[in-house]
Formats: C-alpha cells, sequence, structure tokens
C-alpha cells in the first residue's frame, strides 16, 4: 500500500486488511473531500484494498475514469476482485510507485491518498509528481491521522508488546510526520500547491468488546509482529493486553480514537 522504502510490507496482511475500519472509514471519506464530480479522471495513489478508488469510481459516474495504483500486488488483486463483484468498470489497478508515477503531465483532475503519505520516503517529491499529473485547477486530497491516534489502547499495545523483545506498530513514527494539520499544511506548500485546507474529523468509535477489539488489532500490520511469538507468548501476551484493555472499557465499550485530518490543495 505505500513505498517499499519506508513502509512496512502491507502484502503479507492483504487478506485481512479489509478488517480494518479504522482505515476504511477515513479512507471512504476521502472522496467527500475532494470534491469529486461526474465525468472526471481520478488517480488514486497507494490504493490498498481500493476503498477510496471504488467510491471515487462511484462519485465519478459512467463518464469518468479512476486508476488506482499501489506497489503491493496482493493487495491490487483484492481491490481487483471487489472492483468486478461490485460491478465497477470504470476503474483499474495497476503496480506503480507514488514517487515516480508513469502518466505525462496534466493527465488528471484529482490526485487522492488515504492514510498512506507518511510512508513515502519523500513526501514533497511524491506531491511534486502528483502535482505534474494534474491539470491545471486540478486538486490533491490526502488524509493522515492525528496526535491522539489509536489511543488510548495504543500506548499499553506497544509497551507489552516491547517486553516481549518485539516492537509495537511499525508506523508510529512515520505517522508523527503529518498528525497535524500546520504539518499538512507545509507539505502541501513545499510542493508548490496553492489554496491549501486542512479540516479534521474525529472519526473514533467504540469496540462492544475485546474480541471485536483483537479481531481488527490483530488484522493489521502489527500481525507479522504477533506472529512472530511463539505460541505460548502469544497467548500469554493476548491475554495480558486484553485484560489491559477490559480496564478501558467503558458503559459504552472500548473507544478507540481516530482523529483524521484530511488536506486538500489546489495547482493554479
Amino acid at each position: 500500500m505505500a513505498e517499499r522504502q519506508a513502509a512496512p510490507n502491507f502484502d503479507v496482511i492483504a487478506d485481512s486488511y479489509d478488517n480494518v475500519r479504522f482505515t476504511k472509514e477515513p479512507t471512504e471519506r476521502l472522496p467527500v473531500h475532494a470534491k469529486l464530480a461526474s465525468g472526471q479522471r481520478v488517480l488514486d495513489v497507494a490504493c490498498g484494498t481500493g476503498w477510496a478508488s471504488m467510491a471515487a469510481a462511484r462519485a465519478v459516474g459512467d463518464t469518468g475514469r479512476v486508476t488506482g495504483i499501489d506497489i503491493g500486488d496482493e493487495m491490487l488483486d483484492v481491490a481487483r476482485g471487489k472492483a468486478v463483484s461490485l460491478g465497477l468498470s470504470n476503474v483499474e489497478y495497476r503496480p506503480g510507485s507514488a514517487e515516480e508515477l508513469e502518466f505525462g503531465d496534466a493527465s488528471f483532475d484529482r490526485v487522492i491518498c488515504a492514510s498512506s503519505i507518511f510512508y513515502f520516503s519523500d513526501m514533497t517529491k511524491a506531491l511534486r509528481e502528483w502535482h505534474r499529473v494534474l491539470k491545471t485547477g486540478g486538486r490533491v486530497a490526502f488524509s493522515t491521522w492525528g496526535v491522539t491516534f489509536r489511543q488510548p489502547t495504543g500506548k499499553p499495545f506497544s509497551e507489552r508488546l516491547a517486553q516481549y523483545g518485539t516492537q509495537g506498530p511499525p508506523t508510529r513514527n512515520l505517522i508523527e510526520q503529518t498528525d497535524t494539520p500546520d504539518k499538512c499544511r507545509e507539505l502541501l506548500k513545499s510542493a508548490g500547491f496553492e489554496e491549501i485546507e486542512v479540516t479534521t474529523e474525529q472519526l473514533g468509535y467504540y469496540h462492544p468488546d475485546t474480541t471485536a477489539y483483537w479481531q481488527e488489532i490483530s488484522s493489521t500490520i502489527v500481525r507479522p509482529r504477533l506472529e512472530s511469538l511463539s505460541p505460548a507468548e502469544l497467548n500469554r501476551f493476548k491475554a495480558e493486553h486484553l485484560a489491559e484493555v477490559e480496564s478501558l472499557r467503558t458503559d459504552r465499550g472500548i473507544w478507540f480514537d481516530v482523529p483524521v485530518h484530511f488536506s486538500t490543495a489546489k495547482k493554479q
């Protein structure tokens, strides 16, 4: 789902990625912020299993066209299968790097990138490429997570996993690059974009119980870290961590914080 130089290998979780609500819901909101319209041509960078590009395909209609690119072959296979099952004929998926696009200048009306820009080894370089392939007056839109993402369960998860000799989510430091509106604005400004807007939405939710929580968290990119533990270690870690999570439960469930920054800008 992102550049190999900086990102974990998302292909290893392609079969479980659609269980991850904290990525799916913000991704499907992104085309709204991109202000897609019928007939537009859209590029979805780091498309993963296709949530944003399929929402975009519905928004641009039969006269529009959406192209999704990703470096993960398994993720692309999942996206293609979903597009076929949904009968979406105006979306295509192909391998591609966010920082070296194989498209001509001024090829797209919109470029979107959901929950992935912070994985790229050179975010400004990627944005300049997106600027190049946009038509004059075209817009870029990307989403990132805020400072309190994954709390209050994220900190105890990482600390507990460290006790077993392995690291927590391999994305924390990367996410911090774009976890405030000011960071997102500066990034877009450095790439030559104008009319920059950043809107923050709270898309957090409650897990009803620890079973639902574990199903989601174990479907994410931490799964390879968990699978590196022996069966006995994994069982012990799971029991200990879920006891911590249970202690955080309220009468509404287990809160999972998902602040999302939606950043948009225009190519003048």
